[in-house]
């Protein structure tokens, strides 16, 4: 290949590249100000971008560190008692303030944290999950990934990857996997989350130790739309009546298992 062909293939290429850029961005700008629009929000040019920035902050590997080591910080006054049930995942997770009343009378132990994806949770499992040793493990995660744009496919690779290591490192814990709920602020995305869904449930009938709680159906309407009043303002994160449907599927499955932590 002469020096000229050669030029002319990576300035091809490098047109190539700087094109799927323009347009990842231009589509991140379109699901923000399409998600402002869903909520009666006009935002400007400026705000826009900050959006964009902050939610492909999400993807960084190392964007949560920070909150892990306040869990760490936490642990190094009074770490929580082993054989507990661990919630972990997203801030579905994190703002659930009623989990303790919820779920009473057992141990549980709250690792929800910002807008985690699954690889985040698998970078701290050894701060944050493995210390514990708990009895059950209920996660939550994978909106994020998906609203990230990672595909379903390496989403779910990143919880098998998860339930595998826990599998080995913890054989006596079951995995409970909350389903991807339908809020309306992602609904556009259901397609892609239904895929998530569908191979944890299907991963769920070969693997004893995993079980899968669907809390979609009770979130939708009649006509397979999701329940707005289940929301918050931001149809994103669940209210009070959101919670008390995902208290209820939770409580019971768990109940099914272990009949004796419930006396």
């Amino acid at each position: 290949m002469t020096k000229r062909a050669s030029f002319y293939l990576i300035s091809i290429l490098f047109i190539l590249i700087l094109g799927g850029w323009f347009a990842y961005e231009k589509y991140w700008e379109y699901r923000v100000k399409e998600g402002a629009k869903a909520l009666g929000y006009e935002l400007s040019n400026e705000e826009v971008k900050y959006w964009v920035k902050r939610i492909r902050s999400y993807n960084k590997i190392d964007g949560f560190d920070e909150d892990i080591e306040e869990f760490v910080a936490q642990d190094k006054i009074a770490l929580p008692p082993t054989n507990g049930f661990l919630f972990i995942g997203s801030s579905s997770i994190r703002l659930w303030k009623s989990l303790e009343e919820d779920m009473s009378p057992l141990k549980v132990i709250n690792r929800g944290f910002g807008g985690a994806h699954t690889k985040h949770i698998n970078r701290h499992k050894d701060k944050i999950v493995f210390p514990y040793e708990p009895k059950a493990i209920i996660f939550f995660c994978g909106s994020n990934d998906i609203n990230g744009w990672n595909s379903p496919e390496d989403v779910f690779a990143e919880f098998e990857n998860f339930y595998n290591s826990v599998k080995e490192r913890l054989p006596k814990t079951m995995v409970f996997a909350i389903s991807i709920q339908p809020s309306p602020n992602r609904f556009d995305q259901r397609p892609r989350q239904l895929k998530w869904n569908d191979a944890v449930r299907a991963l769920a009938k070969i693997e004893k130790s995993l079980v899968f709680i669907d809390v979609s159906p009770p979130m939708l309407s009649e006509d397979k739309k999701p329940r707005p009043e289940l929301y918050t303002d931001d149809l994103l994160h669940m209210n009070e009546k959101g919670y008390k449907i995902w208290a209820k599927l939770v409580r019971e499955t768990l109940k099914n298992y272990y009949p004796g932590d419930f006396l």
